[in-house]
């Protein structure tokens, strides 16, 4: 009698490694994207809560408060200033790859003051490539200190 050997044959092995080649070709791009649009609604809601963080203190402390570029460059990210002190209250690093802010007004930091008002009023907007959707963002940036976020699309 003869007896069978048990596993893959050469041709099953190149059958099953050639459907998961296709299964990874089809799922990386999707992984990008979904990279993508991770941080861009990370990088919109964390700068949103920075303003509001920078404005609430200005208000409670009775402060003149800055959310500005750290080192004179917003790719090095953000950090938020007492004016008063010079103490830094809040930083954020480096932006992540393809994240782009920029300012039609060329705003390099808002001033928030002890009553809550923006001294510069402006326009700032996030935008981050490869994501899908509208989770990229517009700021504007009223006197009275009100903060509108808008969303915007993809691009």
């Amino acid at each position: 009698m003869r007896t069978r050997d048990h596993g893959f044959t050469l041709v099953e092995m190149i059958i099953a490694i050639s459907i998961l080649g296709i299964i990874v070709a089809v799922a990386v791009p999707s992984f990008r994207t979904l990279n993508a649009n991770g941080t861009a609604r990370s990088v919109v809601a964390l700068f949103e809560m920075d303003l509001t963080y920078a404005r609430s203190h200005a208000v409670t402390k009775g402060d003149t408060v800055s959310l500005q570029e750290r080192n004179n460059d917003i790719s090095n990210g953000w950090e938020v200033v007492s004016q008063s002190t010079g103490d830094v209250l809040k930083q954020r690093g480096a932006l992540d790859t393809g994240v782009t802010i920029t300012s039609p007004d060329n705003l390099n930091r808002v001033t928030f003051s002890p009553t809550g008002s923006i001294t510069t009023p402006g326009t700032i907007n996030i935008s981050t490539s490869g994501c899908t959707g509208s989770r990229d963002a517009s700021f504007q940036l009223m006197i009275s200190g009100q903060i509108i976020r808008t969303a915007v699309d993809c691009q």
